[in-house]
Parts: structure tokens; sequence; C-alpha cells
């Protein structure tokens, strides 16, 4: 069995993970997952992380809506352990806008953070 194959607990292993990208920068958590579930009883698979606005959702007592979810696919993954670890740069990820514009515009005025005046 390889890396890419091991068997994970997904409410232990991916289930509320901070997604981390190539450069170390946070870009969301998993709030779901995509299957493959191939006929013949084999084990499903992962296709994709899904992640979003579930957690908002979630805190006003609101079903999350999956199509406001974005797929990360399989391919993307580098690594499953405290984090979930991104092949990629996380800043095409739509879902990162809010976080992108509450750094850029809030955070980066705040006297010691080490932002841009």
């Amino acid at each position: 069995m390889t890396d890419s194959e091991r068997t994970l607990d997904l409410r232990v292993h991916l289930l509320d993970r901070q997604i981390i990208d190539c450069d170390g920068v946070p870009v969301g958590v998993v709030d779901d997952v995509e299957f493959d579930m191939s006929p013949g009883g084999q084990t499903p698979r992962v296709v994709a992380l899904l992640t979003g606005r579930a957690l908002l959702d979630r805190l006003v007592a609101q079903t999350p809506d999956t199509t406001a979810l974005e797929s990360i696919p399989a391919e993307a993954i580098a690594d499953v352990g405290v984090t979930v670890e991104l092949t990629g740069s996380g800043e095409d990820l739509l879902s990162n806008w809010p976080e992108r514009w509450f750094r850029d515009q809030i955070v980066s005025r705040i006297p010691g953070s080490g932002g841009r005046r």
C-alpha cells in the first residue's frame, strides 16, 4: 500500500482539518469529502476535498449549501497530517477571498501586524 492509498478515518484525519497551501498559508478547512464509489464492493476513494463557508452555515443553524463549497481535487493534496497540505498555491481558491480581503484591508493596518501601511 502506497502513501496515496492509505486508509484514513475521515472524522479523525480529514474533516475540520486546516488546509495549508505550498507556501504554508492557511486557505480553509475541510468541510466535506467527495468520493468515487466504484461498483463491485471496492473501497471508496477520495476524489476531492470540499471547502467553503459550511462552518458559517452551521453556526447560524442552516443546512450547508454544497453548491457553495469549492472542490480541491485529490491530486492537489501533498500530505495529510495535523494539517492537509496542498501541492499548489491557495491564492486561486475562490473560497479564500474573504480571508484575503480581511488580511489585506483590516489586519495589515494594525500596528505590529507586519503588514503594509
